[in-house]
């Protein structure tokens, strides 16, 4: 599972965050956003990140795909972070179905990192958290 000391808001300030942004502007799923979720995948593809798929509680997403966080992958984790240790990744919630959800996730910059999840939250951090309360859904909201 994902720490939630370990996790911090995406800056979204690169290709990737901006397709991100792009995608999460758009409230219902027209044409259009079909088309730009499309095209986030293949970006995230084409830089390399790495799908996987697991319960919504395991990374903390309950919800909206294109939604984003930075994941400081801590000395010692195991598992399939394992060789991460000490890397900064990007988390994206790509796709999703009744008991799962497919994540792509890649390591980025140290500059895609905002602010801690811990310090922005006001109610305590349990199983029922949902970080998009604390995150922005789109940078600039």
């Amino acid at each position: 599972m994902i720490e939630p000391k370990n996790m911090y808001e995406d800056l979204r300030s690169d290709e990737i965050g901006q397709a991100i942004n792009e995608l999460r502007k758009i409230p219902k799923w027209v044409n259009e956003k079909h088309d730009l979720k499309r095209a986030l995948i293949k970006k995230l593809l084409d830089n390399n990140y790495i799908s996987w798929a697991r319960t919504r509680a395991y990374f903390w997403m309950c919800g909206g795909i294109g939604f984003s966080y930075i994941y400081d992958v801590p000395l010692t984790k195991n598992g399939r972070f394992r060789p991460y240790r000490g890397k900064l990744l990007r988390l994206v919630y790509v796709d999703s179905a009744k008991n799962y959800l497919e994540i792509r996730f890649g390591i980025v910059n140290e500059n895609q990192r905002e602010r801690n999840l811990s310090s922005l939250s006001t109610v305590p951090i349990n199983e029922h958290f949902d970080p998009r309360s604390v995150f922005p859904l789109t940078r600039g909201e």
